[in-house]
């Protein structure tokens, strides 16, 4: 028994190439466009050529693609259901008996089937490209910034300047990441060739303190032993080394969520957690990405609802407006539903499914209303 029936899969190719030609129009506008920004924000303060432009705006091209693949797809409903309304075949589906859930149904499995597309096999392929994306720009720019990461031995940070590097290991963030416990320095310095730097650098010293305090311009460090090549370990009360970073500064640079893929999301959360760090941001994003079939259903249906309505009768554009108007609340309301939380103003598992949820279900609501009475 197949899956659609014939007019189901006539009005699911009807949608599957308005997506199509949605994308094509907007790869191409976004593509256009972010070369563009590529040259005056990053040609501005270094030379770079056509191509160098052309890499970074294709590194980030998957990332804008899996924002705007919603409104994608919402086009590309009511682009379908439009074309259906102006031949008369919408009028002919129905005068055929078929219930707007029947013809509903082809719209609701695509939303579904692309939001999981999006969330498991798109997700984790923009997020490795947005951290090639920041490296590589970073290399373009010769941007020596501090580095951030986790993992299951504790929290790894780099930092430095053109004359010296810092690599630091701690066992646990407290805080606010202002505190490091159980903290670990190495220090390397640039070596010249003559008067020329290099991309070599030499060990210095080790440090091994018991805790590392973040104030104004420098990392202050209490009960640490100093080992010096060829000297005895010397022990100190306190010590302080330069950064340039603060509290502020070093959560956000230890990892964006967009960064991080579908899949290592828990194990990233567990092992965030577990160094002491606010898991707040990360927590909302996995909601985020598990909502995604919903948010995709939902724009789905409000695009192919706002068409629905036969021409004959009148007041298609009043319904297509409200249509338009309802997608960018949706899209308004989980920005703002996402900020409170990531911030943990709000349960991220409420913040992320409420919005996509409400606007579902009202749209299955209209439906009932309009079919069923």
């Amino acid at each position: 028994m197949p899956l659609f029936s014939r007019i189901q899969r006539y009005i699911l190719r009807e949608c599957l190439s308005g997506l199509a030609l949605v994308l094509a129009i907007l790869l191409l506008a976004i593509m256009m466009i972010d070369v563009v920004e590529q040259m005056r924000t990053v040609g501005s303060d270094v030379e770079i050529t056509l191509l160098d432009a052309l890499r970074l705006s294709a590194m980030k091209l998957p990332m804008i693609v899996e924002q705007t693949l919603p409104f994608a797809l919402l086009a590309a409903t009511m682009m379908a259901f439009t074309r259906l309304n102006r031949r008369s075949e919408l009028s002919i589906i129905r005068a055929s008996g078929l219930s707007a859930w029947r013809f509903l149904t082809p719209v609701i499995v695509l939303g579904i089937m692309l939001g999981l597309f999006s969330s498991m096999v798109l997700n984790p392929f923009t997020a490795s490209l947005a951290q090639s994306y920041e490296a590589e720009r970073a290399r373009l720019l010769n941007i020596g910034r501090g580095t951030v990461a986790v993992g299951e031995t504790g929290i790894w940070l780099r930092q430095g300047d053109d004359t010296s590097q810092y690599v630091i290991h701690a066992r646990r963030v407290e805080d606010g990441g202002r505190t490091l416990t159980g903290v670990k320095i190495i220090e390397e310095q640039r070596l010249y060739n003559g008067r020329q730097p290099t991309n070599d650098f030499a060990f210095v010293r080790r440090i091994d303190a018991q805790r590392a305090v973040l104030n104004d311009g420098f990392w202050q460090l209490e009960n640490l032993v100093e080992n010096l090549p060829n000297q005895v370990p010397e022990r100190r009360a306190t010590l302080a080394i330069p950064t340039s970073l603060d509290a502020v500064r070093l959560l956000d640079e230890f990892a964006t969520p967009n960064t991080i893929g579908f899949w290592d999301l828990p194990r990233f959360i567990f092992e965030t957690r577990a160094a002491g760090l606010d898991t707040s941001r990360y927590t909302m994003r996995w909601f985020t990405l598990t909502a995604t079939p919903v948010l995709f259903t939902a724009m789905a249906l409000i695009g192919a609802l706002a068409c629905l309505r036969l021409q004959r009768l009148g007041g298609t554009s009043r319904l297509l407006a409200t249509g338009v108007m309802a997608a960018i609340g949706l899209y308004f309301f989980t920005q703002f539903s996402s900020s409170l939380g990531a911030t943990g103003a709000a349960p991220a598992a409420v913040a992320a499914w409420s919005p996509p949820l409400f606007f579902l279900f009202v749209s299955l609501a209209f439906i009932a209303y309009r079919e069923d009475g």
